[in-house]
């Protein structure tokens, strides 16, 4: 490369970060924590135009903001790591709103969130899914599958009877500009029932699709290409 070249790249390079910073950003799924919707080795788009467009490199919007809306899955620093690392969880509780819990029930201003359970062959189908429990972690008889509504969104939830009693159950009001978030896999995530409500300004972006995903296992270090979840919008 010659120094007539360098310039250009330095463009290049800028633009890119710019653009990562402001309007879209990839992220990894690294955990179980939001099984069973988004699987380890997915990797997604995450929307950091969705609640306002920030100057490049900070944390200064430049628009009028809009919050997150509840079931919005959403890219955050969490209190308990730095701004280095980030997490992705779903928004259940906005700023006003109460939340309890009563064993494995979840309770929005005092009124039980809405869960069905899935049985038969779609329950089947999510749980031999290639990449969902590469590792043998989980007893699948213990595992129950539910689709929950919230507000105007409905997705698909993760329990496990082997973590029966293991999970901190808060009873809270969600202050102003804060919000509540939860794993979807609910007995096996860090969430706000552990670190606390987020604040408005830790949140990056709206993961809303999935651009590739790779299953692999740490046990017997093989990994396959999934290309059944390339394209697939996040509920």
């Amino acid at each position: 490369m010659n120094r007539k070249q360098l310039p250009f790249l330095i463009v290049v390079v800028v633009v890119i970060l710019a653009v990562r910073s402001s309007i879209i950003e990839p992220f990894r799924i690294p955990t179980r924590s939001m099984l069973p919707g988004l699987m380890m080795g997915d990797f997604l788009f995450a929307n950091k135009m969705q609640y306002g467009f920030r100057l490049p490199f900070s944390d200064t919007y430049l628009t009028e903001t809009t919050l997150p809306k509840r079931g919005d899955v959403i890219i955050f620093a969490p209190p308990e790591a730095g701004q280095e690392s980030l997490y992705i969880k779903r928004v259940v509780g906005l700023p006003g709103d109460h939340i309890r819990f009563s064993g494995k029930q979840f309770f929005l201003n005092d009124e039980a969130v809405r869960k069905i359970e899935i049985t038969g062959q779609e329950r089947d189908q999510v749980l031999n899914h290639p990449g969902f429990d590469p590792d043998e972690r989980y007893t699948t008889s213990k595992l129950h599958l539910y689709r929950e509504t919230l507000g105007d969104k409905t997705y698909s939830i993760l329990e496990d009877d082997s973590f029966e009693g293991n999970r901190a159950n808060p009873e809270l009001t969600v202050p102003e500009g804060h919000f509540f978030v939860m794993g979807d896999n609910r007995d096996d995530t860090r969430d706000s029932r552990l670190f606390g409500v987020i604040p408005f300004k830790s949140v990056r972006g709206r993961a809303f699709v999935i651009w590739f995903s790779y299953r692999i296992s740490f046990s017997d270090s093989k990994w396959s290409f999934r290309g059944d979840r390339i394209g697939k919008m996040i509920q």
